[in-house]
C-alpha cells in the first residue's frame, strides 16, 4: 500500500509539474507574439502617419519628394500587419488605405482653396486604425502572472479565476 501511496504521489507531482511547464511555454510564447505584433504595429502607425505628412507637406507647397517613398514605406507594413492582425485591423487598414488613395488626387492637383488639407476623412480613419490596434493588442483573453501568487510563472486568464495546483 505504502508503495503504491508513494507512486501515485510522484505520479500527481510530474502531472502538475508539467502542466506548469506547459502553461509557463505558453504564456512565454503569448508574451513574445504580442511584443513582436508591438513593434509591427508602430512601425505600420508610423509609416501612415509618414504617408499622411508628406501629403500635407505637398498641400503646404513644401513638397520634399518623398510620397512615393513614404507610401511605398505604408503599403509594405499594412500588408505585413495584414498578415498577422485580427479582421477589424484588416479591415481598419484596408480603409485608411481607401482614404488615403481617395484623398491624394485632390490634394496632388491642390483642386481646393482651403487652408487645410482634405484629410479629414484620412485622420479619422487613422483615428480608427490606432483604436483597432490598441484594442487587439490589450486582448482581454491576455494571460497575465497572478500578482498575489507566490509561483511567478502561475498564468491566469482575465476574467478566469485562479485553480488550484
Amino acid at each position: 500500500m505504502g508503495a503504491l501511496a508513494g507512486f501515485a504521489g510522484a505520479w500527481l507531482a510530474q502531472r502538475g509539474q508539467l502542466r506548469q511547464q506547459r502553461e509557463q511555454r505558453a504564456y512565454a510564447e503569448r508574451v513574445r507574439w504580442l511584443d513582436d505584433k508591438k513593434g509591427l504595429y508602430r512601425d505600420l502607425l508610423i509609416a501612415m502617419y509618414g504617408w499622411h505628412d508628406s501629403l500635407v507637406s505637398i498641400w503646404r507647397g513644401e513638397d520634399d519628394g518623398c510620397l512615393s517613398e513614404t507610401r511605398a514605406t505604408a503599403y509594405k507594413w499594412s500588408v505585413e500587419a495584414s498578415l498577422i492582425a485580427s479582421e477589424p485591423v484588416r479591415s481598419a487598414v484596408e480603409e485608411l488605405r481607401r482614404r488615403f488613395l481617395a484623398a491624394q488626387p485632390a490634394v496632388l492637383g491642390r483642386t481646393s482653396t482651403a487652408e487645410r488639407p482634405p484629410l479629414g476623412a484620412v485622420e479619422e480613419a487613422l483615428a480608427l486604425l490606432e483604436s483597432a490596434l490598441r484594442a487587439e493588442l490589450s486582448d482581454p483573453g491576455r494571460p497575465d502572472v497572478h500578482r498575489g501568487s507566490r509561483r511567478p510563472w502561475a498564468v491566469q486568464r482575465a476574467g478566469v479565476a485562479p485553480t488550484s495546483s
